[in-house]
């Protein structure tokens, strides 16, 4: 069996390790609260600057890219990290307060805070 580079093997294979139109996908996990839904994403190696958070009625949205990592000063015989444009979107159930929507991002990890809208939170109805 030849080997064959990185390159020539992604040329080949028509970029075959990527995850549909994204580049790689980055993990996350998502809790909610009574008041809140709290999404926390992994992006070691990502830069503050290559993330863009967006969020709608209903909808999050985290899209950003991490560099390629290069061939400098030698060739990758092996590369599992995932690289280039990702794009995750989560969808909630009911609508949220998108004017109090909170990110922050520190050490590679990426925590939003997107709280519900106060009609969607429910009330405690006392009963006389």
């Amino acid at each position: 069996m030849r080997w064959e580079s990185l390159r020539e093997y992604r040329t080949r294979a028509g970029q075959s390790d990527r995850r549909g139109d994204s580049g790689w996908t980055p993990p996350a996990d998502v809790s909610e609260t009574e008041a809140s839904y709290i999404v926390v994403a992994e992006l070691p190696g990502v830069r503050r600057t290559d993330v863009d958070v967006a969020a709608t009625v209903d909808t999050l949205t985290i899209r950003g890219h991490r560099p390629d990592p290069g061939c400098e000063p030698a060739c990758y015989v092996r590369l599992e990290r995932g690289h280039g444009q990702f794009v995750r979107r989560f969808t909630f159930a009911g609508p949220l307060d998108v004017d109090g929507v909170q990110a922050d991002f520190m050490d590679g990890i990426l925590t939003v805070t997107l709280p519900k809208a106060t009609a969607a939170r429910g009330r405690r109805v006392e009963v006389g």
